[in-house]
C-alpha cells in the first residue's frame, strides 16, 4: 500500500515538472491555425490542458496564475506592436498605407517613396476631429492669406485640396475650416446633390480651396474641369474614421481612387517640389 502511494506521489511530481519545464513563451509561439488577434480575445477564457507524456493521455490543467501571466505577456506584445506603428515617421505611415491600398510590389513602392520634406508638419495630436482642422491648417500653412492675395490662377485650379471619404464629412470640413479660409473662394465636390456637369460649371470660376471625395475628383480631372497647375497643398483626411471604424485608405469603395490620385498626380507633384502633402 505504501509503495503504491509513493508511486502516485512520484507520478504527480513528474507531471508538475513537465508542465513547469515548458518554455515561458510556449503559448505565444505562432501557429498556422491560430487566429492572430483572437489569441488576445480568448486568452482570459482558456481552460488549457497539456499532454505530459508520450505513453499515456493523462493531462493536467495549467494554474490560473500561469494563465494570468501569459495573458499579461500577450497583451504587452500587442501593445508594443501598436506603439511601433504609432511611432513611425509620417513618410513611413504614408508609404505603408499606400502600398497596402494600391497593392504595390516592393519595386513599385520605391517609385512612390517620399521623404519627410514632402509633407506638411504633422499635428502634435492628430485626431481627425474636424473642429481642430482650422488650427492644424493655420499651423501647417501659416502664410495662407498672403498666398490667396497673390493667386493668379484661372478657374478650376485650387491651391489647396482636401480629400475626404464622404459628402457629409466634406460639408463638415468645409464648415469647420471657415476660420482658416477667411475670404477665399471655396468649393465642395462630391456626388451627393450635384451632377458632374454642375460641378464643371462651378469650376469655371476662380477657386482657392476645395474639399472633395476621391471619385468626384477623378471624374472632374477626366472632364478637364479640375486642374492641378496651381495646387500647392493636398490634405488627406487621414485620421478620421467612419461608422465602421475605417480610415480613408481602408474603405474599399474609394481606396482605389485615392491611390490613383496619389500615384498619378500628387506624389509626382510632391517629388517635383510643387506640392506638400498633409495627413490630418
Amino acid at each position: 500500500m505504501e509503495a503504491k502511494e509513493r508511486t502516485d506521489v512520484i507520478g504527480q511530481k513528474r507531471k508538475q515538472a513537465s508542465a513547469d519545464a515548458l518554455d515561458e513563451d510556449w503559448w505565444l509561439q505562432s501557429n498556422p491555425n491560430d487566429g492572430g488577434d483572437n489569441d488576445l480575445q480568448n486568452a482570459g477564457q482558456i481552460d488549457a490542458k497539456i499532454i505530459v507524456g508520450n505513453d499515456d493521455n493523462k493531462t493536467t490543467k495549467i494554474s490560473t496564475e500561469i494563465i494570468a501571466r501569459k495573458t499579461k505577456k500577450l497583451k504587452k506584445k500587442h501593445s508594443n506592436n501598436n506603439n511601433t506603428a504609432d511611432d513611425a515617421s509620417i513618410e513611413e505611415k504614408f508609404s505603408h498605407a499606400l502600398i497596402k491600398a494600391a497593392r504595390l510590389t516592393p519595386i513599385e513602392a520605391e517609385d512612390y517613396k517620399l521623404s519627410g520634406l514632402n509633407f506638411l508638419e504633422e499635428p502634435t495630436l492628430p485626431t481627425g476631429n474636424a473642429d481642430s482642422l482650422s488650427i492644424y491648417l493655420k499651423t501647417a500653412i501659416p502664410r495662407w492669406r498672403n498666398e490667396v492675395k497673390k493667386y493668379k490662377g484661372k478657374g478650376g485650379s485650387p491651391m489647396l485640396l482636401i480629400i475626404t471619404s464622404s459628402a457629409v464629412r466634406a460639408i463638415n470640413i468645409n464648415k469647420t475650416s471657415s476660420d482658416f479660409k477667411a475670404k477665399c473662394h471655396a468649393i465642395t465636390l462630391f456626388a451627393k446633390h450635384y451632377k458632374v456637369h454642375q460641378h464643371v460649371e462651378m469650376l469655371r470660376k476662380k477657386i482657392h480651396f476645395a474639399v472633395a471625395t476621391p471619385n468626384r475628383v477623378c471624374k472632374l480631372v477626366t472632364e478637364g474641369a479640375l486642374h492641378f497647375d496651381k495646387l500647392k497643398y493636398v490634405i488627406l483626411d487621414w485620421n478620421f474614421r467612419d461608422a465602421k471604424e475605417r480610415r480613408l485608405l481602408d474603405i474599399d469603395e474609394i481606396k482605389e481612387d485615392v491611390a490613383q490620385l496619389l500615384t498619378k498626380y500628387f506624389i509626382p507633384l510632391a517629388k517635383q517640389g510643387k506640392v506638400k502633402i498633409g495627413l490630418f
